[in-house]
This record gives structure tokens, C-alpha cells and sequence, in this order.
């Protein structure tokens, strides 16, 4: 470009630096953008890992609560007559914490299940003695467990003595059945998500 007035053109400088400016900016902003992204995606991750963590330590939670069983709420009526009460849980089951023999023992209400059940590691640690050998029929076909005997079987002030049962080594875990050998002593209410079991 001419010079004005003998003087060199600036203008040109200037183009040529707008140039070199837009052309960086160019060249820069993909590689923002990219960092963006990434960075939305870690965050993300973050988000879902802690989520997962949350739900994985209340879920713990609520296993361990379930392996202990809930205490039984006493309750006695003018009449004399006592009972007991529980809260379903989550899956509408009703899971208490009794007493065998003196000892602590997590069980399943089942009215569907003609006895007591006890798994054969819990029947160990209770020191119940293992009888003769017969068949039962469970939702995953039969199997054989031992009967036994029960001297005091307590669900909160609700005792019964000499309780027929059943050793169940195929059980996983350590919460047993309580069916009906010492549920048909007692009369059972369920309303609301509270089962009620009183004296008749």
C-alpha cells in the first residue's frame, strides 16, 4: 500500500493484527467448547457415583434393619388380655424380633406356613436338637428338614411353651418363619399396614 503524506499506512498493521486475532479466536474456541463438554460430563459421573453410593448405604441400612427385626409394641387391653403389634415394612412383610429360649431370634410372620422354621446355622447357635427327618414342600420344590421342639417361643409378651418346629438348613440367612404352630394360638388383625396379634 501507498504511503499518505510520506508517512507508512497503519491501517494495514491493523488488519494484519485482526487478522492474527480472529484467527486465534478461531483456532481457541473449539478447544473451550471441548473442555466444557468434558467437563459436563465429569460432573455427570459425579452425580450419578454419588447417587449410586447414597442409595447403596440407605439400602444397607435397610437390609441391616430388617436382619434385626422390628421390637413388637405390647399392648394390654382392660379385659386382661394382651397383644402385640407390628408395622409392615417396605415390602409389606412383617419382620419382628422374638425370642427362643431365652434368645433373640429375627422371624417372618407367615400364615401361610404351617410351622416354625428355623435355619440350620440359627438352630446351631440355639443348640436345638435335630429330630427325624421329613419332607416340606416350598416354593422351589421340596426339601427335607428336621423336626424339633421349642421350649419358650416369645414374640414381645405373646409366650408359648413346648412349640413344634422345623430345622431348615437350606434357609439363607438368619431370619426364620413364624407359621401357624404358633400363630393358631392367637388371634391376628391386619389393618393399615399394623398386624395385630392378641390373645383370644
Amino acid at each position: 500500500m501507498k504511503a499518505i503524506g510520506g508517512k507508512p499506512a497503519i491501517v494495514s498493521k491493523n488488519k494484519a493484527i485482526g487478522g492474527d486475532l480472529n484467527y486465534m479466536n478461531q483456532h481457541q474456541r473449539p478447544d473451550s467448547g471441548d473442555s466444557v463438554s468434558n467437563m459436563g460430563k465429569w460432573m455427570i459421573i459425579a452425580l450419578w457415583v454419588l447417587l449410586l453410593g447414597f442409595g447403596t448405604y440407605f439400602g444397607q441400612k435397610w437390609m441391616d434393619k430388617r436382619d434385626r427385626g422390628q421390637i413388637p409394641v405390647n399392648i394390654s387391653s382392660p379385659n386382661g388380655k394382651r397383644s402385640v403389634q407390628l408395622e409392615a415394612d417396605r415390602l409389606g412383610h412383617y419382620v419382628v424380633a422374638g425370642q427362643v429360649n431365652g434368645q433373640t431370634v429375627t422371624f417372618l410372620v407367615d400364615t401361610g406356613a404351617s410351622g416354625v422354621s428355623i435355619p440350620g446355622k440359627v438352630a446351631k447357635k440355639l443348640n436345638l436338637k435335630p429330630g427325624l427327618q421329613y419332607p416340606v414342600s416350598t416354593a422351589n420344590g421340596s426339601i427335607m428338614v428336621r423336626q424339633t421342639s421349642i421350649a419358650t417361643l416369645s414374640i414381645g409378651d405373646l409366650s408359648l411353651e413346648n412349640v413344634r418346629a422345623s430345622i431348615n438348613s437350606s434357609m439363607d440367612g438368619e431370619v426364620g418363619l413364624l407359621g401357624m404352630t404358633y400363630l393358631r394360638h392367637f388371634e391376628l388383625v391386619q389393618r393399615d399396614g399394623i398386624l395385630t396379634i392378641r390373645e383370644p
